[in-house]
């Protein structure tokens, strides 16, 4: 089925790209566990409807929404202004079980596998902690439930990235197209009835999400959420591009490659995160200026209490003094590297190459 974006479309071909690649053992995981997942939650999604319906009459105003390419320090400062308690975010747990009905159901589960340890997914070491109860990106919601995420190819699957027989396909999914135009609003239009369930159980607090790859679909995203506000971070491109290769190797799909392998998924990621850049370069120019604030990682690293207070004056909120303190505390302690990247040599290209690549980022923010 090469040319269906349908849920079910993508799904086979992923099925393909794994036996192209002969990875049987994922190939058999999804192929039984990916159906029957997905039935059972639609089934308590539709039941939400009958047995919590009070959660349809909820209003999303004025959602907080986070981007930048991975590495950028888009993940710190989500979590950073979740500790304010004055946002309705989400974690692993909501993504996986989105029903109310459902949560209800298996409310033993997660206290459960915590208490035998059993609720981590990644660990930090691997470059980015995902736990049951962690707060997490929303880009997981629609990765679960619909496959319509930049995360199958990024994580997943890699294989699909740089695949010849479906490389094309994989690029084109997800962005904002006329082809896709449907798929993308029909997306978000589920991400907004799961907003809708979080804050019920946050008492109606504005959303603060954070998904990086909702770049790609942003004008379908300002056209279900007129009134959203985003926050953009950008990083210098060499510091995010070696961060985020030397991640791929310690997950634990990126380290299952060949080397070979993983030569030809860098090729590919290294254009994807070219056009990941100019994406928001791109936003810049049809947001009006008051849905928008850019925030560098240097201002993060340099100035973290004004960058914090300029996104909440942005935000329209003001910071409690509860987190007025956590955030002087967190202010107050340097920035140190926990572990060392490779260079930008070591993955095959090199700085005069990602300059000049990069000009239009390093003449607007790291000139």
């Amino acid at each position: 089925m090469i040319g269906s974006n349908t849920t079910f479309g993508v799904f086979i071909v992923c099925l393909q790209v794994l036996l192209r690649h002969k990875k049987y053992i994922f190939f058999t995981t999804l192929f039984f566990l990916f159906p029957l997942y997905i039935i059972i939650n639609r089934l308590f999604l539709f039941l939400d409807y009958i047995l919590f319906s009070n959660f349809q009459k909820k209003e999303i105003k004025n959602p907080i929404l986070i981007m930048g390419f991975n590495r950028s320090g888009t993940t710190f400062f989500h979590h950073l202004l979740s500790k304010s308690q004055q946002f309705t975010t989400s974690t692993t747990w909501d993504f996986v079980i989105p029903s109310i009905s459902l949560k209800k159901i298996l409310w033993f589960i997660r206290p459960m596998l915590s208490s035998l340890d059993l609720d981590q997914l990644e660990t930090k070491d691997k470059g980015h902690k995902v736990g049951l109860n962690d707060i997490e990106e929303d880009e997981m919601l629609i990765f679960l439930h619909k496959l319509d995420s930049k995360w199958l190819s990024n994580n997943l699957i890699p294989w699909m990235k740089y695949d010849r027989k479906f490389k094309s396909f994989t690029s084109e999914l997800y962005i904002d197209s006329k082809k896709n135009e449907k798929r993308n609003i029909n997306s978000m239009r589920f991400c907004k009835e799961f907003w809708k369930r979080q804050i019920v159980s946050h008492n109606g607090k504005q959303i603060l999400s954070k998904s990086n790859p909702f770049i790609f679909r942003l004008k379908s995203i300002m056209k279900v959420f007129p009134d959203a506000k985003i926050i953009f971070i950008v990083r210098d491109p060499i510091d995010t591009i070696t961060s985020f290769f030397s991640m791929q190797e310690r997950i634990k799909y990126g380290n299952l490659m060949t080397k070979e392998e993983l030569t030809l998924y860098r090729i590919e990621a290294y254009k994807e995160i070219i056009d990941w850049y100019q994406e928001t370069e791109n936003a810049k120019q049809f947001l009006d200026k008051k849905h928008f604030i850019v925030l560098t990682y240097d201002e993060l690293k340099e100035n973290l209490y004004e960058s914090v207070n300029k996104s909440f004056d942005f935000i329209g909120q003001e910071m409690n003094e509860e987190f007025k303190e956590i955030l002087s505390e967190k202010s107050s302690i340097k920035h140190i590297k926990k572990h060392q990247n490779k260079t930008i040599d070591d993955f095959g290209f090199t700085v005069k190459q990602v300059k000049k690549d990069f000009a239009f980022v390093y003449e607007e923010y790291f000139s």
